[in-house]
Parts: structure tokens; C-alpha cells; sequence
């Protein structure tokens, strides 16, 4: 299942997957599965990602 609410949120900060991934400290292939739903961050790096782009982590993922 993809995730398009991730995808949409970090488009509307403006941000690329390298650029986000940069940010948090990962890959830029990681940001891709997760948005792809190939894989899920752990609880950890959701509330990286949610501070990153400023929403609340269950607005981008199910927890």
C-alpha cells in the first residue's frame, strides 16, 4: 500500500525524498519504500519525519 499522504506532505514542504532523507539522516532509497509501502519506519524515525514536515505522525502513517 503506498503511502501518498507521506508523498503529499513532503512535497507541500517543498522538500525532495534525498532532501527529506538528508534531514533525518537516512537514505534516499529508504524514503522511496516508505513512500512506496515496500517498508515502514519504525516509531522512532515516524516522529522524525512527522516533525520534519510539521504534521502529526497519524496524519502521515497508520500507527
Amino acid at each position: 500500500m503506498t503511502n501518498l499522504r507521506l508523498r503529499t506532505a513532503r512535497v507541500a514542504q517543498g522538500l525532495t525524498q534525498l532532501q527529506l532523507a538528508e534531514i533525518i539522516g537516512r537514505k534516499e532509497i529508504e524514503i522511496s519504500r516508505f513512500e512506496t509501502g515496500r517498508a515502514r519506519p519504525d516509531q522512532e524515525l515516524k516522529r522524525r519525519i512527522a516533525e520534519v514536515l510539521q504534521k502529526p505522525t497519524y496524519e502521515l502513517f497508520d500507527c
